[in-house]
Parts: C-alpha cells; structure tokens; sequence
C-alpha cells in the first residue's frame, strides 16, 4: 500500500509502480523542519501514484535530463527548413541547455521557466549562461586563436523564442509519455519592442529613392552586388548569398532564386512561394556583367557564387550588414538601418508609386497577398471613398436650411423656439409646456400623445 513513511531519517514515499515493483523515493531539497519535508513526501507520493497509474512513471536513474530530451526532440524535426533547424540549435545552444541542459525533465516547474524568463529580461544574463559562453570561446581559441563569438544580448523576442521551443519539448515528452503534464503552457510572453522582429517594417527605416540611390553610388566592392540587389529586387539577405551565375538567363534579364545561404550552408527556400523568378533591370544587368569578369573562375569563386566574399568562400550575413552595408550608410551620411530594411524599402517604394499588390507580392515572394497587404499597409495609397466629403456636404446643405429658416422666422417676428416646434415632424410626441432654462431660453417638454399614453 502507497504511504508516507520515515526511512533513514527522512520522510520518504513508498508505493509501487505499473510493475509492480517496491520504491522508495526522497522529495529533492533542504526543508527547515520535518514537517514541511513531510508534506513535500506526501506531494511527491501524489505525483508518483499518478504516473503510476498513467504508465507513465520512470525511475530516477532512467529518467531524462533536459539536454537528452532536447536532443530527441531536435532529431524528431524532419519537415523544417535547414534554417529554422539552426534557429532552434542557436537557441538550444545559447541559452536553454546551459540554464536547464542537465535536469531531470520532471524537476522542471512552471515556476523555474518563469524564473528563466524573469532572469532573460534582466539587464545581466543568468550566470551559467555567461559561463557556458565564456567556455565555449576558450574552446574556440584553442583551435584558433583568432576565433570570435558575437556576445550574447538577447531581447524579448528571443525571450519568446526560448518559451516557445521550450513549450514544444515538453509537449514532444508529454506525447511520449515521459510526462504527464506541460509546464510551459500558457506561459505568458513578453510584449515585444518595436524593430525587435528583422520581418517587422520600421517606418522611418524605409529609405527613399533618393536615398537608396545615395547608398548604391557609396557601395564598395564586393558589398556593391549584394546591395544594388536587395535595393532592385528586393532579395533577402540568404537569397542574395545563395545566388549562383548558372541562376542568371541574361537573354530574359532574369534570375531564378533556387536556394538560400546560411553561414555557409546552402538550402532550399522556406516556401514554394520563395522559389520564384526575379526581374533584373537594365541598370543592374551591366552591373553583373562588369562584375562577373572579375569573380567567375572556378579557382578563386569554386561554388560560382555571384556575391563570394574576398577569398571565394560564401559571404557572411554579419560581414555584408556591418563591413557593407553600414559603411556605406556611413559615407552617405544615411540614418543606419537594416538589410532587411531595404527589401522593405523595394516594397513601400513600389506600392507607393502604385505598382498592383500582387506584383509586388510576387516579387517578394510571399506565399499570399494578405501577407504583403498587412506587412506593408502604410505604403499603399489609400483611395479616398469621399464619405467624410459627403457628410460634409449634407451638413452644408443643412446648415443652410436651418438658417434660411430661422431667419424666415426673425422676419417674421415669430420665436424662434415655438417655430420650430412646429416643424417638427410629427413622430408621436407633442409639446406640453414651456419653461425658461438658466440661459434664458425656452425649452419644449414633450410627453406621449394622450391616446399613447396610460394617463
């Protein structure tokens, strides 16, 4: 029989499990009193009898800790994108392993992931994150003295990030049975801050033309290429670094956009609506041909890459935003902004000049319109229905009406009160008696019709 016992000075649970067989189990912790560790035994005992009874229940040896858990369920991934694969190991890595890689997935409580959360949000990160950085960058260096990693400043969306992975591991053990409940779920978000999401459009981010013209003239090689085609085609910054010479038909002027690079991965883009074809100006056209006499030769550009970087490997994201890109916003004396921010500049610029939405949408590859129209509603002209013109008008026309009439009535010598009163449309109610308000004028009380009312 399951009960609560002493065992070698300490309260312990004792029951058996789906096999029938004897444990004998401890509540994890220092408690200041006997009493307080008791009912912690009685708790434990609760939990272990309905693990027991949902077949659920593991002994401690066997029992998974957080990293082997997220380890499973990072293998069970086959249908993402390579890139949002990497997205989740980033997050793994970073933060959820260092701060609950080596426990036991059922010491895990809602109020630890709160606590991760509370401790993302401070203004330094948890100490066993900083430390599992610090060792990581040693470990680097021993191969490469050279080697460096980006510090860690995680906002609220990656905050977000971490709850929203970490609900899902918990759920891929609860389908497995390794537990019996969610401790993420429900768990509450940050709100995020503006420009917190590279997708979200930042109004005063999106260059004009004047100033992205300004940016193309002060573009140095070899970020010149990547940006006149983010800046013409409205590209993402994985597209442009997966795009290949063979990708190119210059007799139509255009490119087929068939993969997308990674740190130095390449992968299919997300969506069938990512694969696409791309239009490529005159303007731009002269531009690749001038700069494929310099980069196509299979000795020093092996992958046939139209933007590699110096020593022919693929470019990366970081070296294009911070060496390119903001050094050419620099030399322009531009606001800095993003890369991303000129794939939205290709947008707005267009639907402000009133290229149709699905053009536009196609170009950018979205999978429907009604991601182009939310993303960038502020860009597109909106027509004028003329309601507010007619209204105004009405009130015109009425206006008028009311003061032909009243001053029919000042000529007249009649009170501009009772004149009104009579005409008045009859709706079921007639005036039954006059009194001046503290302004001096007259005011009608109306009352219902007599055969209308009880009175």
């Amino acid at each position: 029989m399951a009960t609560v016992r002493k065992y070698r000075g300490r309260w312990v649970a004792d029951f058996r499990d789906q096999h029938g067989r004897r444990r004998i189990e401890a509540p994890k912790g220092a408690f200041e009193t006997m009493a307080v560790e008791r009912r912690a035994a009685h708790a434990l005992l609760q939990r272990r009898l309905a693990e027991v009874q949902a077949h659920t229940f593991t002994p401690g040896r066997q029992r998974l800790t957080f990293a082997e858990l997220a380890k499973r369920w990072i293998e069970s991934k086959v249908k993402i994108g390579q890139s949002t694969l990497d997205d989740y190991n980033t997050m793994l890595e970073c933060y959820l392993l260092p701060y609950f890689g080596r426990r036991k997935i059922e010491s895990i409580s809602r109020m630890d992931i709160e606590q991760f959360r509370s401790e993302m949000s401070a203004e330094q990160l948890p100490a066993v994150i900083t430390a599992a950085r610090d060792a990581k960058r040693l470990e680097l260096q021993a191969q490469n003295p050279n080697a460096r990693l980006k510090p860690l400043k995680p906002g609220p969306r990656t905050t977000n990030k971490c709850l929203g992975i970490l609900v899902s591991i918990f759920g891929y053990a609860g389908d497995h049975q390794l537990l019996t409940h969610n401790p993420a779920t429900r768990i509450e978000k940050l709100p995020s801050e503006q420009g917190d999401d590279e997708s979200r459009v930042i109004v005063e981010n999106v260059l004009s033309p004047d100033e992205l013209r300004a940016v193309l003239a002060h573009s140095l090689d070899p970020y010149r290429i990547p940006i006149a085609l983010a800046i013409f085609c409205g590209l993402r910054i994985s597209e442009v670094l997966g795009l290949q010479w063979g990708d190119i038909d210059w007799q139509r002027g255009t490119a087929e956009i068939r993969r997308q690079q990674r740190r130095g991965k390449f992968s299919k883009p997300k969506t069938s609506a990512s694969r696409r074809t791309i239009e490529l100006p005159p303007m731009l056209l002269s531009m690749l041909k001038a700069w494929r006499v310099r980069v196509q030769n299979a000795e020093t550009n092996p992958l046939d890459l139209v933007c590699p970087s110096v020593r022919g490997l693929p470019m990366q994201a970081s070296a294009l935003l911070q060496r390119g890109l903001h050094g050419a916003l620099r030399r322009a004396g531009i606001r800095q902004v993003r890369y991303h921010d000129l794939r939205h500049s290709f947008a707005s610029n267009l639907l402000a000049a009133g290229v149709d939405v699905v053009t536009v949408s196609k170009a950018l590859g979205h999978a429907n319109v009604h991601i182009t129209l939310t993303t960038y509603a502020h860009a597109v002209p909106k027509a004028r229905h003329g309601a507010s013109d007619r209204m105004a008008a009405l009130m015109g026309q009425s206006g008028n009406k009311m003061e032909t009439s009243r001053s029919e009535i000042l000529v007249a010598g009649l009170s501009p009160a009772s004149q009104v009163v009579d005409l008045a449309e009859r709706v079921g109610f007639e005036p039954t008696n006059t009194r001046e308000d503290v302004t001096g004028i007259p005011v009608q009380r109306l009352r219902p019709l007599g055969h209308l009312s009880d009175s």
